[in-house]
């Protein structure tokens, strides 16, 4: 009796069945794993990016004061504009027109709150007989002095020009700020984004926005933008010159986010505010 070598072509057939049902079972579990992945990672990308945003807006808007960095008529659902501390130091000698900024140990300018440099265009403001004056600066210049009286033995280096002929005298609180502006704009493709402009004095005016966080929605109840309240809590109604800014005592900004990965059919939102409540007074 001879033995069988091989298979039969049924025992084949069973085999290749049995071997695609194996394959196919594992290929579906992988491509469910990478969809599961490329979710995950769309959803954390996404709540990375709007905590940054949370972050950052949080810190511009925690330095306002009450009642005075507020844009009138700029404070809407869309978009708030306001006078955004850029730095705050020591007035180390004035002429007519012109302030010396004090530095410190390591010939740096000591500024507080630092969003960049002063630069051309922002608005220097100076505190005399308790009360605050501000100039456009006109341009910004290193010129190293020593300082005048009282601050005798320090030195200076930033100088800022003004619009105006005021003299500064040494040792006067300085504040600079800057126009800046928040807005939930539509990019060319359709999609909603928080977007940040500082202005520019050349040319003068907001130069296109830089995407913060996106894409945003702005529909039905999920509608990303600013909201106002007054010191009492309640909710100040926006008309056609948005809310009243000498009524503002807190800021919420909420933003909806897509993800656009479908999890059993429907798109991802993320959804993340932040409340901020303004600062007293302490300078213009």
């Amino acid at each position: 009796m001879l033995n069988r070598v091989g298979l039969t072509l049924v025992e084949l057939l069973v085999a290749l069945t049995l071997a695609a049902l194996v394959l196919g079972t594992a290929t579906v579990s992988v491509l469910g794993q990478q969809r599961a992945h490329t979710r995950l990672r769309a959803v954390l990308d996404a709540d990375a990016q709007i905590s940054a945003a949370m972050t950052v807006l949080g810190e511009q808007l925690g330095m306002l004061n009450v009642r005075q960095d507020l844009m009138s008529g700029e404070a809407r659902d869309s978009a708030l504009q306001f006078r955004a501390p850029v730095a705050s130091a020591i007035a180390c000698a004035g002429s007519a027109g012109r302030a010396t900024l004090v530095a410190d140990a390591v010939g740096s300018v000591p500024l507080r709150g630092v969003a960049s440099l002063p630069r051309t265009g922002d608005t220097l403001w100076w505190l005399a007989d308790s009360a605050w004056i501000g100039g456009a600066i006109t341009a910004v210049t290193n010129n190293p002095v020593t300082c005048a009286s009282p601050l005798g033995a320090m030195s200076g280096e930033l100088q800022v020009t003004l619009a105006r002929p005021d003299t500064i005298a040494s040792g006067t609180p300085l504040r600079i700020t800057r126009q800046t502006r928040y807005g939930v704009y539509r990019a060319s493709d359709g999609t909603w984004h928080l977007g940040f402009r500082e202005w520019s004095s050349n040319p003068p005016g907001f130069p296109s926005p830089q995407p913060v966080v996106g894409s945003l929605i702005r529909t039905g109840s999920r509608r990303s933008g600013f909201r106002y309240f007054d010191d009492t809590g309640a909710e100040l109604a926006q008309g056609t010159s948005g809310a009243d800014v000498t009524r503002v005592a807190r800021i919420r900004f909420t933003a909806h986010a897509f993800v656009p990965v479908h999890d059993r059919g429907r798109d991802s939102v993320r959804t993340d505010s932040i409340d901020i409540v303004l600062q007293h007074a302490r300078g213009p």
